[in-house]
């Protein structure tokens, strides 16, 4: 006679509890432009005319962001290393399109896209 060993469904339960966390986040990609927030934010200010006072404010610690295509959404982006502005990775970019891979963070009704990488768009 075989013996069957049945797992609880609390076991299973548990199990999987634990092993959620270990999991990544899906990775995402957004094309857009990189932006430099604030001269955006004030004054609509964008494109390869606002390249270089872009490339200026990001020098001086202002977050560049990314505007995406079709929405027209600003995203906040990080960099993946604790302590470390993504503004020197994006500079190059100013005022062009790129498209980004990152993870998304979210805290209270907070979004940011962690970057993973950035390559020029067509």
């Amino acid at each position: 006679m075989t013996r069957r060993t049945y797992v609880p469904a609390m076991a299973i339960a548990v199990i999987l509890a634990v092993a959620a966390p270990t999991l990544a986040a899906p990775a995402v990609t957004v094309t857009g432009e990189i932006i430099d927030s604030a001269c955006y934010i004030k004054m609509s200010a964008k494109g390869e005319s606002h390249r270089g006072c872009a490339q200026d404010c990001a020098d001086a610690g202002i977050p560049l962001a990314l505007l995406e295509d079709g929405t027209d959404e600003v995203i906040w982006l990080a960099a993946k290393s604790d302590m470390e502005s993504p503004n020197a990775a994006l500079k190059e970019h100013a005022g062009r399109k790129v498209t980004i891979t990152g993870e998304w963070a979210e805290r209270g009704g907070a979004k940011i896209l962690v970057i993973d990488s950035v390559e020029a768009a067509n």
